[in-house]
Formats: structure tokens, C-alpha cells, sequence
């Protein structure tokens, strides 16, 4: 039963693929039918949904929803880009920048994009420079940011790591992530961009600071309420879902939210998806799976290789499912928490599954690419290009991540 777990395993993200149908979905479908196969009851199998982790995620989610909804966020993003007058060069900088603060402090990697991606290609139309040298990075921002402990992401990686007996991941992994992103867009900048040889054709001037209105009440309220539960959640220990829940309550009394608007903004896929993963991934460990899986890598890993090859091995495998949904749950418990090196090793694995949400397949790369795609008349050739571009800096991206797990970078922050 463990090699047929891993079978419907890797057949039901596959399917989900194919089909173009929630991951989640057809994850419980597959348990349920291997429940069945097992001889293990349905009543087990729901005991396995994460109610704690669900709540975490959907109050993060719904906090932030506000904030997009009265566009806090968006006009933060604009009036930081209002420092850069006059010097483009400053730009990919600034929105790595921009990308790292509203990842970090609680949207995570998607939302955080989402903003990010219109943001830049409107930017970079009214500079006269292509999206593609530009969009790179403020997603990369959104990377450097994305692993905290209060996003979506990292609430994922720690709280499986904990279950398998890893802990203080807290830091290592925050650190891993960002240190990586700030290395590859650096590599980015000078040397497949060249943004430091940047020379614009015409004078720059500012191309946001007139057109940006001051905050309003509600908005400051927003951004208040944002900080109040990033020191609520980090220096108090209070539950980050439930910290995001009670700001949202006291920004809908004072009027600052509208709760119906914000409801439907919630990415109720993505918390299906994350959820029901987990519970057929708690299936194939209970069955022996994930040992078996285990097993197999430590093969033809040795000690100086397994950060690396579990680098590579989660970025090939987001590239056709979720890091947080799918990837981290499943690799992050083949981990022993016996190995001295476990802390490297799970923050290589987690940073590897990440890089590669650059390629257009992954929700990342596919903001991108459909920003992109909206800015106005593009061919389908131009597309193409786009789509071969991000793929083809994902592919790097998760390359780099292994090299710096082969360096062992990684077991540094451990």
C-alpha cells in the first residue's frame, strides 16, 4: 500500500493538471477511493482536514482582501514608487523592495504579485521599457518576502515541519528565501538586464507621484490594522488567523471594509487546494508513503547532495502543482528530524519549490504572464516569447536554489 499511495498520489496531481481542475478536489476524491482500497474509514480520513491551518490561512487572506478592496495597497505601492523620480535604474530595485514588505507582512507570494504584476507592466508602459525587464523583480520581491511566518507559505513549511519533529524554522527559512531572491535578482540586474547601463530615451519624470491621492481615513486604518497583527503574531505569539480575524472585525465596525466585497475576493481555490492536499498527503504518510518516498531519495542522496537534489527535486515538481498545496507537504515530512542538517535541508527544499512559481505554469508566472497579456495588443508570438522567458528564469532560478543547497548556504542559518 505504500507504493500504490504514492501512485494515486502523483496521479492525482497529474489528473488535476491535465483536467485543469482544483488539486483539492480531486486529492479528496483520490482518498477517498484509497480509503476505501485501505480499508481505513471515512471518519479518519476527515479527522485529517487542518482546521487549524485553515484558519490561519483564511484570516490572513481575508485581512489582505480588504486591503485590496479599498485599494490600501495599491496606493502604498504607487507613492513608494513616487521616491524613484528621475532614476530608472532605481526601479527594479524599489519594487523588489515594494514586493518583499507586502509579501512579508502576511499576503504571501500570489497576492503580493497579483498587486505587483498590474503595478509594474502600467509602469513600465509609461517609462517605454518592456514588462519582462521589469516584472522579474517585483515577484522576486515577492519570493524575498514570501517564506515569513505569518505568510500563507510559511505557515505551510512550519507547521509541517513541525509535525515532523523540525523546529525553529522560523528564521532559517525567512532568511534562506530572501537571500536567495536578493542573489538572483542581483544576477538579473547586471548581468541579464543590465538595468545598471540603463539610459532612457527621453527624460523620465515621475510617472506616479501627480495622479496619486492621499490616504483616506479608511486606509489608514487599513495599513494600522495591517501592523497592529504583524506584532500581534510575532512578538506576542498570538494565532495569526485569529489576530487577522479580530483586526477585520474592528475594520468592518469603524467602516473601513466591506465585508461582502472582501468575501468574494477570498481565493477560496487555493484554501480547497492547500486542504484537501493535506489530507491525502496525511493518508499516503499513514499508509507508508512518504517513507517510502523517503527511503528512495536517501538512496541516492549523501550528505553533501541532499539539500541540493531535494532543491531541484520540489522546483520540477511546482512547476506542474502547488508549493504550498502540494510540494511542501509532500517533501518537507521525508525529512528526518534526526538529520543534523534538517533545518538546511527543508529551507533548500522550500526555496527550490519556490523559484520555480516564476514559470508561467505556477500562479506566479501566470499573474505575470496574463498582466502582461492584458497591457494592451499583444501577438501571439509576443506571448510565446514572454511565456519561453519567465519559464526559462524559473528553470534558473531553481537551478541557483540547488547551487546554493550544494554550497551548503542553507545549513548556515540552522
Amino acid at each position: 500500500m505504500d507504493l500504490v499511495s504514492i501512485i494515486v498520489l502523483c496521479i492525482a496531481i497529474i489528473a488535476a493538471f491535465l483536467l485543469k481542475v482544483n488539486t483539492g478536489f480531486v486529492a479528496m476524491s483520490a482518498a477517498l477511493v484509497l480509503c476505501h482500497v485501505a480499508g481505513i474509514q471515512e471518519k479518519w480520513l476527515i479527522s485529517q482536514f487542518n482546521s487549524s491551518q485553515f484558519i490561519m490561512l483564511l484570516g490572513v487572506m481575508y485581512l489582505f482582501c480588504i486591503a485590496q478592496d479599498n485599494k490600501s495597497l495599491d496606493l502604498l505601492a504607487k507613492k513608494a514608487l513616487a521616491l524613484c523620480k528621475g532614476k530608472a535604474k532605481l526601479f527594479p530595485l524599489i519594487l523588489f523592495l515594494l514586493g518583499a514588505i507586502f509579501s512579508a507582512i502576511g499576503p504571501g507570494l500570489i497576492s503580493a504579485t497579483a498587486l505587483m504584476a498590474v503595478l509594474i507592466v502600467a509602469l513600465a508602459k509609461e517609462i517605454g521599457v518592456h514588462p519582462i525587464k521589469l516584472l522579474p523583480f517585483g515577484t522576486l520581491g515577492t519570493f524575498a518576502g514570501g517564506l515569513s511566518p505569518i505568510t500563507p507559505s510559511g505557515i505551510v513549511a512550519i507547521s509541517t515541519a513541525e509535525k515532523t519533529g523540525i523546529f525553529g524554522l522560523e528564521l532559517p527559512l525567512f532568511i534562506g528565501m530572501a537571500l536567495t531572491n536578493i542573489l538572483f535578482g542581483l544576477i538579473l540586474y547586471f548581468f541579464v538586464f543590465k538595468w545598471h547601463k540603463y539610459k532612457p530615451a527621453t527624460s523620465i519624470d515621475n510617472p506616479v507621484a501627480e495622479k496619486t491621492p492621499s490616504f483616506t481615513l479608511k486606509q489608514w486604518a487599513t495599513l494600522a490594522g495591517i501592523v497592529v497583527t504583524a506584532i500581534l503574531t510575532t512578538v506576542f505569539g498570538v494565532n495569526v488567523g485569529l489576530a487577522a480575524f479580530a483586526v477585520a472585525v474592528i475594520l468592518t465596525a469603524i467602516g473601513a471594509a466591506d465585508e461582502g466585497n472582501s468575501m468574494k475576493r477570498v481565493p477560496w481555490g487555493t484554501l480547497i487546494m492547500i486542504t484537501g492536499v493535506g489530507m491525502l498527503i496525511s493518508l499516503v504518510t499513514d499508509l507508508g508513503g512518504i517513507k517510502l518516498l523517503e527511503n528512495a531519495l536517501n538512496a541516492i542522496s549523501t550528505e553533501r547532495t541532499a539539500a541540493a537534489i531535494k532543491a531541484a527535486l520540489a522546483g520540477v515538481m511546482s512547476w506542474v502543482s502547488s508549493a504550498s498545496g502540494v510540494v511542501m507537504p509532500t517533501l518537507i515530512p521525508t525529512v528526518s528530524n534526526a538529520d543534523p542538517n534538517a533545518i538546511g535541508i527543508t529551507v533548500a527544499l522550500c526555496v527550490g519549490a519556490h523559484m520555480a512559481a516564476l514559470s508561467p505554469l505556477s500562479s506566479c508566472g501566470g499573474l505575470m504572464l496574463s498582466a502582461y497579456s492584458t497591457s494592451g495588443e499583444i501577438s501571439a508570438e509576443e506571448r510565446n516569447k514572454v511565456f519561453g522567458q519567465l519559464f526559462a528564469m524559473s528553470a534558473a532560478g531553481v537551478g541557483f536554489a540547488a547551487l546554493l543547497a550544494l554550497t551548503g548556504v542553507f545549513g548556515l542559518f540552522g
